[in-house]
């Protein structure tokens, strides 16, 4: 019996296939797209999320650019994606980000699993952290990067996804269940 997380999630996983035909992302355009994949406790994700989209809101991106899956439950949409990127269900949280300009080039980046956005991302422990956690870089360089210009990922810490594409994750994901 499915879930009420699996029919949201699904009916967003369609909403987000349906824009992403209907308004191609342009290069010239918003400089990221971002879909993050949570998990119901990881509520500092869920912070992280809330964040870019603060920021992607403020530029004008589209719902194309940023989607969120699993903050109600991990739902077959969120175990679905997970398989087409090649990633286990042991890195959620995590968020997969492209720049629009190639969106072939996604980097995985991983995300605290607690309530706290300092938690896994602080080798130091209490909130010592000397360095930038991936997401929190990664954000910095969205919002200082002007529309029309690529996004540059190089030396961000996070896993390098061959053979995925974020314009067609979701229509691969939508036919995996399709046909399942």
């Amino acid at each position: 019996m499915p879930h009420h997380y699996d029919e949201h999630d699904h009916g967003k996983l369609v909403r987000w296939q349906t824009d992403l035909q209907a308004t191609p992302i342009d290069p010239e355009g918003f400089p990221a797209m971002a879909l993050f994949l949570v998990k119901p406790q990881a509520t500092g994700a869920h912070e992280i999320f809330r964040r870019y989209r603060t920021e992607f809101e403020k530029r004008d991106a589209s719902f194309a650019h940023l989607v969120v899956f699993g903050m109600h439950g991990i739902s077959a949409t969120v175990r679905g994606l997970l398989n087409q990127a090649g990633l286990p269900e042991d890195d959620l949280p995590v968020l997969m980000l492209a720049p629009s300009v190639d969106p072939c080039a996604v980097t995985a980046v991983r995300l605290p699993s607690g309530e706290s956005i300092e938690g896994a991302d602080d080798p130091n422990g209490g909130g010592t952290c000397d360095y930038l956690a991936a997401w929190q870089d990664v954000l910095d360089r969205i919002s200082i990067t002007k529309s029309g210009r690529p996004l540059r990922l190089m030396g961000v810490q996070g896993q390098k996804l061959e053979g995925v594409d974020l314009r067609e994750l979701a229509g691969a994901a939508l036919q995996a269940a399709a046909a399942a």
